[in-house]
């Protein structure tokens, strides 16, 4: 019925007609579409509407939904379960929460956006206006990349095939040209990373950065076996900082003054972290090791004047000249 308003959603339909479908009792498709109205107290609710249920539910929910003439009834052919019937009404709102992060980053990410998908069929009509009024998934800056290159990348992935593409390296300057061999997709705030193989050196693999990635190229006629170090977690760096790659671990030190001290016991930042408090000074002191030394220089320079390193020396150096540009630029400024 045109503008007719529903206070249902499809997900409850479907999981009544599983209910009846599962009893062995043949219902018509009038018995069907009379106990919906009865059920979810909406007497216009129209029989198109339940015909395209039926036929959705068998074509992306896999139910196995046969018409016995005889009995003028529909069954299931052999035993059922709907995806969402086994769930609890915790684990439904977690599903919705997961489909809001999913959400935040679909308008520029090929990947969430076919995540979306699949949980818009396995679970058609999954929304609750409370969890959509109580919960919110705050904005963070989104990955600029080219169409379509994380489909071609996860394709190449399901099909060991090698890809052909144009970095634009933060160390080279200029285009670069790279053909690789695929291991995995590595994921870190909000990014993508390609963790690739050389074409001809399995020793020589890297991380590379989706949003750095040009003029992408499935070779469809050259596949390739996986090398045996082909996992990144398996020769990951020490440390917790996110995707980065070196092969040289150092030991660090690090003060921390005031409110950062606070920051610093709300995550596990390594595995070896030690955290000495000195309270009569308002400091605190930690002690790690990790190769990650890019992020962990955006790290200290993130709190500010609440941070000190101490150790290894040349993390020192650095730090001293960076705070040294800031001042001159601050001067340059006047």
């Amino acid at each position: 019925m045109a503008g007719h308003k529903t206070t249902h959603n499809q997900l409850q339909r479907y999981q009544i007609i599983d209910r009846l479908l599962s009893q062995n009792i043949y219902p018509s498709f009038d018995y069907i579409l009379k106990y919906l109205r009865a059920d979810l107290n909406d007497v216009n609710l129209s029989d198109s509407t339940v015909h395209r249920d039926l036929k959705y539910m068998e074509d992306f929910l896999a139910a196995p939904i046969v018409y016995d003439r005889g009995k003028n009834g529909y069954f299931y052919s052999h035993p059922y379960y709907l995806p969402v019937s086994n769930y609890t009404n915790f684990e439904l709102q977690l599903l919705i929460f997961i489909k809001k992060i999913f959400q935040g980053y679909s308008e520029s990410n090929t990947v969430f956006k076919k995540c979306l998908e699949v949980l818009d069929k396995l679970f058609p009509g999954l929304k609750d206006d409370t969890v959509n009024e109580r919960v919110h998934i705050a904005e963070s800056p989104k990955p600029v990349m080219e169409q379509h290159l994380c489909e071609e990348i996860f394709l190449a992935l399901s099909k060991n095939l090698c890809v052909d593409f144009v970095y634009r390296s933060k160390w080279e300057p200029g285009k670069n040209h790279r053909i690789v061999k695929p291991c995995q997709v590595v994921f870190d705030k909000g990014q993508f990373y390609l963790y690739a193989a050389d074409i001809n050196d399995d020793s020589k693999i890297r991380l590379y950065s989706f949003s750095r990635i040009y003029e992408l190229t499935v070779l469809k006629d050259r596949h390739f076996n996986l090398p045996e170090n082909y996992r990144f977690r398996e020769t990951f760096e020490m440390g917790r900082f996110g995707a980065f790659q070196y092969d040289e671990a150092y030991d660090y030190k690090i003060e921390f003054y005031g409110e950062s001290r606070n920051l610093l016991h709300e995550f596990i930042w390594a595995d070896n972290q030690l955290i000495e408090e000195l309270s009569e000074q308002n400091k605190s002191i930690i002690s790690f090791s990790s190769s990650q030394w890019i992020p962990i220089q955006q790290w200290v320079l993130s709190f500010g004047s609440g941070v000190k390193p101490l150790e290894p020396d040349w993390f020192v150096d650095w730090w001293k000249n960076e705070i040294k540009k800031m001042a001159d630029n601050i001067s340059d400024s006047h």
